[in-house]
């Protein structure tokens, strides 16, 4: 795991919310006595790994709910990049 995932603070290490974008942000996960058990804490606590960082529940929620929103921030006036028919190739649906 990347350090710039994890503070230290203490002896003790949490593991850091990348987005910080909700109210309710927790901004650390919990603190543990090591980079694996924050590593696990998280996972357990069901945090989302983005790929470039974790993100709590609470961002991960306030993200879901203004995601049209965000879909218009990046694309813009581009409908014809972002058809909605992608979202669901590669992902085995039971019919």
């Amino acid at each position: 795991m990347e350090s710039a995932l994890i503070v230290k603070k203490a002896d003790e290490y949490s593991v850091v919310c990348h987005t910080r974008v909700a109210l309710d942000c927790q901004e650390n996960g919990g603190w543990c006595d090591s980079e694996e058990e924050a590593q696990e804490w998280v996972e357990h606590e069901c945090w989302i790994f983005s790929g470039e960082g974790w993100m709590c529940i609470a961002c991960n929620a306030h993200f879901m709910r203004n995601l049209a929103q965000n879909r218009r921030e990046t694309y813009g006036d581009r409908p014809d990049e972002t058809p909605d028919d992608d979202l669901y190739e590669g992902i085995d649906t039971v019919r």
